[in-house]
């Protein structure tokens, strides 16, 4: 299994050395539920100074009036040779088979990508890689392992999306609450006290899991069921701990993974019933 990083600051360069075999640029105006994201520069930059993998993220909703600029982006990107594209719009597919671009698209539904089926149908149009959703269970993974070709990603380690809307609703809450807006705030759901971060930007607002999810128990199985990457998010992890947590990956080290990111497994062995199967 490949290691892939999510970097948050402004060190994506220098956690290359503790082992990653690439990292994700969520692109900037062009993709949502992210905290840092990358303009082209920052993509070619990366490219003259690394011959690592680079993958780039457009998962936001295209309107008609982002489709010229998208056009433009996504030739950029066969250009520049990256590695993979996690699209969620069908509009990029599209473009892709309309434009006959040399790129490797990636099907990044969130919650949607559950099932084989689903994942070989897009297999069959082109789509040779799908990232797994994270509501799913561990015998769900195996299976849709055995029953697919495509290259399958799964989050190792990071805080899951729970839903994403555009309208902007800390922008609405602080004004109905005549205090300051902060841009990031934690809040808890009263009846099973689990606690989710709130973060709103100019693309609307992301909720996700408060606590991260950290498939380490798991991590060998995934590795010899040929699961192909791993995505490591850094989160809120200073450099020393994520660089800590990069080498217990790739030198794999159970013990030290829980010790720094808790035991959280999510839906491994309990089936979420707000699934599409």
């Amino acid at each position: 299994m490949k290691i892939l990083g999510v970097i948050r600051d402004n060190n994506y360069l220098e956690y290359l050395k503790y082992g990653l075999d690439g990292i994700i640029f969520p692109l900037e105006n062009f993709s949502v539920d992210y905290f840092k994201y990358y303009s082209i520069s920052d993509i070619e930059n990366y490219k003259k100074n690394t011959d690592k993998l680079v993958f780039v993220v457009i998962n936001k909703m295209i309107f008609n009036s982002d489709l010229d600029n998208l056009l433009e982006i996504l030739k950029k990107l066969e250009t520049l040779k990256v590695d993979g594209v996690f699209f969620y719009d069908l509009a990029i597919l599209n473009l892709v088979k309309e434009n006959k671009l040399s790129l490797n698209l990636i099907f990044n539904q969130t919650h949607m990508v559950t099932n084989s089926d689903t994942i070989n149908l897009y297999y069959d149009l082109g789509v040779k890689g799908s990232y797994l959703s994270n509501e799913i269970t561990k015998d769900e993974i195996l299976n849709i392992r055995h029953n697919t070709k495509s290259d399958l990603f799964v989050l190792l380690l990071g805080n899951p999306v729970i839903a994403m809307s555009r309208r902007n609703l800390l922008t609405s809450y602080f004004a109905n609450k005549n205090k300051s807006k902060s841009a990031i705030i934690t809040i808890k759901e009263p009846k099973s006290g689990q606690e989710f971060l709130v973060k709103e930007d100019n693309n609307g607002t992301t909720f996700f899991y408060n606590k991260r999810l950290n498939l380490s128990n798991i991590y060998k199985e995934l590795v010899d069921c040929g699961l192909n990457y791993g995505i490591v998010e850094q989160g809120n992890y200073s450099y020393n701990e994520y660089k800590d947590l990069i080498a217990a990956f790739v030198n794999f080290n159970k013990d030290k993974i829980d010790e720094l990111a808790g035991h959280n497994r999510g839906f491994l062995y309990r089936e979420t019933i707000y699934k599409v199967k």
